[in-house]
């Protein structure tokens, strides 16, 4: 019977420690894959806003002033030269050699409002599909279904020991008993005790008993040691994860909006020149011909200015679910401070969490290597009491083995 509840134990043991073990290889899978993932997601809204809106919002720029200033070019000199720069600017950059497609298509093109940058950032997501298809938290969650496999060994390992306990403590079957009467070689394994035995015990029960609890220690402080483990590997991976997704909203949302900074900045600019030129047409030495088609100029530009705040909406704003964005996309561009000050707490919640249970095992190591002096001094001590001895050793058995509970209880607080 002891043989059977040792090799349950053993077996269920072994099997808890395969699941947690594997589960700590698909968390750390669930990271590799949200770096690979994120880093897409980073590296193609870099693309968009960072390198190509820039020279499309001045393609728009610039084909708004010429489609501004045009009727006004058979007026005077100075629309017809501001429009003549304004259209060769915007026809050169979008026939340029090695030209964006942004530019080079009409597929981003709208009529008047530039371009469409969330269509183009879902074009460019759709270059990488086998990054966009990596699902951490379905990886996770696999390593989560692990867990729980693990601990339902544990347990039942857990349970074993304490039957073996109780059968140990309580249960003395008859035939057990008159065992170590047969003959030579009847029946030898009746005659094992591989658990120590108080319920049979002839003597000293109360030692006996200690030994029991040693031994019941050191099959059970090694469970408790692959659960914090497997905590302590979980948590360390969420960390990893949730500074990664900080670090990409807070770069995403950051190129998205230096660029819708930049663009309305133009507009403002914009506004300071039409601004600059009305006073231009009131100094001294201008035809009244020439001021009033610089006034008219003035005008058409303060037009251009508030168009331009237009187009810089439309190209700076946020995807929306008909835009067919990747959802982690979409968080990280729709990021605000507040939301990362929430995943930075969330982090560092992690964080404590990983500290804690590594501090968990801690507390069990110590505990297993008090339980393994205790079981070695128990040993002695019932050997020794067999002979009339050894007293002495019965406390130390009993320090040690208190101290050993002493730390897993502070392990559990």
């Amino acid at each position: 019977m002891q043989i059977a509840l040792i090799c349950v134990v053993t077996l269920a043991t072994l099997l808890a420690t395969l699941q947690f073990s594997e589960a700590s290889g698909t968390y750390q899978e669930a990271v590799r894959q949200d770096v690979r993932r994120q880093g897409a997601v980073l590296e193609d809204i870099r693309f968009v806003y960072g390198d190509e809106a820039p020279l499309a919002f001045e393609v728009a720029v610039a084909q708004a002033r010429a489609d501004a200033l045009g009727p006004l070019r058979g007026d005077g000199r100075l629309a017809a030269s501001e429009y003549r720069l304004a259209a060769q600017t915007a026809f050169g950059l979008r026939t340029a050699e090695g030209a964006s497609p942004v530019l080079a298509t009409d597929r981003y093109r709208h009529q008047r409002l530039g371009y469409d940058l969330p269509r183009r950032l879902s074009d460019v997501q759709r270059r990488s599909p086998e990054l966009y298809a990596l699902d951490p938290d379905a990886t996770l969650r696999s390593g989560d279904r692990r867990v729980t496999w693990g601990l339902i060994a544990a347990g039942g390992a857990g349970a074993t020991v304490l039957v073996a306990v109780l059968a140990a403590v309580v249960l003395r079957p008859r035939r057990w008993r008159r065992g170590t009467s047969g003959p030579p070689g009847g029946r030898v394994l009746r005659k094992l005790e591989l658990l120590p035995q108080p319920a049979t015990a002839s003597a000293h029960r109360g030692t006996v008993t200690l030994h029991l609890a040693v031994s019941a220690l050191l099959l059970l402080l090694p469970l408790g040691q692959v659960v914090a483990a497997s905590v302590e590997q979980r948590a360390q991976a969420e960390a990893a994860r949730k500074a990664v997704r900080t670090t990409t909203s807070i770069a995403a949302g950051g190129q998205r909006t230096a660029f819708l900074l930049a663009a309305q900045e133009e507009a403002v600019l914009g506004h300071l020149r039409a601004t600059a030129r009305e006073l231009a047409a009131l100094d001294t030495g201008t035809s009244a011909e020439d001021a009033r088609h610089e006034r008219t100029v003035a005008v058409t530009e303060r037009g251009i200015a508030t168009h331009i705040e237009k187009i810089a909406a439309h190209m700076g704003r946020l995807p929306g679910a008909e835009d067919d964005v990747d959802a982690a996309a979409m968080a990280a561009l729709r990021s605000a401070p507040d939301d990362w000050g929430g995943l930075v707490d969330e982090n560092l919640r992690q964080v404590d969490l990983a500290e804690r249970a590594s501090t968990r095992g801690t507390f069990l190591s110590g505990a297993t290597a008090l339980a393994v002096v205790s079981e070695m001094l128990a040993g002695m001590t019932v050997a020794a009491l067999a002979l009339g001895a050894g007293r002495r050793w019965v406390l130390w058995t009993a320090a040690g083995t208190a101290g050993s509970a002493a730390l897993v209880f502070a392990a559990l607080l």
